[in-house]
């Protein structure tokens, strides 16, 4: 009896551990393989940019106009669109044949210069 619930144990902890670990890892593996010049991609340190040139395990963003750096190629995370920068869900038309991309500007700050004189 003991010996069962140790199997049962052993292949719960397996099922959930070990198999969503993998599943993730070969996710990773494709996505990694599936990265080309042009793609817009974030990197697990937050940085968005777009792929100009790959080495051996290199790749070569450029996160402004005439701004390279260079990352390991398993930093990217996640690619997040073509060159632009639009994805399919951003890039939506209408039936009146309308772009309805949304302009994301992040760069405006709220301002806060009443909050600052009212607390003086």
């Amino acid at each position: 009896m003991q010996l069962i619930i140790l199997v049962v144990f052993a292949a719960l902890m397996y099922a959930l551990l070990i198999v969503p670990q993998q599943k993730r890892m070969k996710a990773q593996r494709a996505l990694l393989e599936s990265l080309h010049e042009g793609d817009h991609v974030l990197t697990t340190s937050g940085m968005y940019g777009n792929i100009i040139e790959f080495e051996e395990s290199i790749v070569w963003l450029e996160i402004a106009k005439g701004v390279e750096i260079k990352v390991a190629r398993d930093s990217v995370q996640a690619v997040i669109g073509d060159e632009t920068g639009a994805t399919d869900a951003e890039l939506t038309v209408d039936d009146d044949g309308d772009d309805d991309s949304e302009d994301h500007n992040d760069s405006e700050a709220p301002d806060d210069s009443e909050e600052l004189e009212d607390e003086a």
